[in-house]
C-alpha cells in the first residue's frame, strides 16, 4: 500500500465511503424521517419501526397505558376467573412491565395476533398442570385489555405496577380475540 507523500492528507477507502453511505441511508436518515413525522410510518415494515422504537426510546409522549389480563375457566367450575400470569412471567425486563405485558402488546391487540395468543393459552394451561397437579385444570382461556388514561393534572406516583383486575373499578374491558378451548387431554393427565 502506498503511504500518503507528508502534509498531504490520505483519502478515504472506498469500503470506508460504502461503509458511511449505508449508514447514512439506513439508520440515520429513517430515524430523521420519523423523528419529523412524529413515529415511523405505518407502512414500514415492523423490523424497520423496531429499530426507531429502539433509537428513540421516548419519542412521544403515551395518554394511556394498556393493561393485558388472563381469565380462565375451569374443570368443574362456573365461571371466569382472573389468572395471575405474573406467576408465570417473573422477569420485569421493562422497567414493572412483565414479557407478558410486551408479548400482548405486540401480539395481543389485532387478529394477527390469534395464533400467538392461542399458543400462549396452550403454554400456560400446561405450565398451570405442572405446577398445580391437584388443582382442577384449565380448559379454556381469554384475554381482557383495557387502557388507563394518564391523567396530566393528576400523574401517577412512585413505581407503577399493574393493578389487580378487581380494583380498576368500572372501566371498559375488552376481549381479545376468541375464548381458546383447551382440549381435556392438553389440560390434564
Amino acid at each position: 500500500m502506498e503511504q500518503p507523500a507528508a502534509g498531504r492528507p490520505s483519502r478515504p477507502r472506498t469500503r470506508d465511503l460504502i461503509l458511511a453511505a449505508l449508514f447514512t441511508v439506513g439508520w440515520l436518515l429513517p430515524v430523521a424521517v420519523s423523528s419529523w413525522r412524529g413515529g415511523p410510518p405505518s407502512s414500514w415494515p415492523t423490523r424497520a419501526r423496531d429499530f426507531y422504537s429502539v433509537s428513540c426510546l421516548f419519542g412521544t409522549a403515551s395518554d394511556r397505558v394498556s393493561m393485558f389480563y388472563v381469565q380462565v375457566r375451569r374443570e368443574g367450575l362456573a365461571g371466569w376467573a382472573d389468572f395471575d400470569e405474573g406467576e408465570y412471567f417473573r422477569l420485569e425486563p421493562f422497567g414493572h412491565r412483565t414479557r407478558f405485558d410486551r408479548f400482548m402488546a405486540r401480539f395481543g391487540i389485532g387478529d394477527s395476533g390469534e395464533q400467538a395468543r392461542e399458543e400462549l393459552a396452550h403454554w400456560l394451561a400446561a405450565r398451570d398442570r405442572e405446577r398445580q397437579p391437584g388443582s382442577a385444570p384449565i380448559i379454556a382461556v381469554r384475554y381482557l385489555w383495557t387502557d388507563r388514561h394518564i391523567d396530566a393534572e393528576d400523574p401517577p406516583q412512585g413505581c407503577w405496577r399493574k393493578p389487580p383486575r378487581a380494583e380498576l373499578g368500572a372501566v371498559p374491558m375488552r376481549q381479545l380475540g376468541s375464548i381458546v378451548v383447551i382440549a381435556p387431554a392438553e389440560a390434564g393427565p
